[in-house]
């Protein structure tokens, strides 16, 4: 009986451990798409939005698109509406004032998507 309890007491601290780990891997590869997300948004999204509180230049648009930051803080902003509004949100001859399309792979809409939602305040 007491070498089933010990067999039992170490698998559950093995997927214990195996859980804390593959949490940690999921956050790492989170953390590496938020920065990824705001690489690419330093070199693309930067010239019609604020991407960032520490922007190193100011959008070119005289009225900029909204600021990242707001966009995030807006109710219902997930990453899948972000990943959405990223593939579909192009300026077409009847919506001349829309966002252009920024041309980005499925990967670095991903990114910039959860970029966007790392800026979302901390309730």
């Amino acid at each position: 009986m007491r070498r089933v309890v010990t067999i039992a007491a170490a698998g559950l601290c093995l997927t214990t451990l195996t859980g804390h780990a593959s949490a940690q891997e999921a956050s790492q590869e989170a953390d590496v798409q938020v920065r990824r997300g705001r690489e690419i948004a330093d070199k693309v999204c930067w010239v019609c939005h604020v991407t960032g509180p520490d922007q190193e230049y100011s959008p070119i648009l005289r009225a900029p698109g909204p600021d990242f930051r707001a966009i995030a803080a807006r109710p219902g902003t997930t990453a899948a509406s972000l990943t959405a509004f990223l593939h579909t949100a192009h300026r077409t001859e009847d919506k001349p004032y829309t966002m252009p399309n920024p041309r980005l792979s499925d990967e670095m809409i991903d990114a910039v998507a959860h970029y966007i939602i790392s800026l979302k305040p901390r309730s």
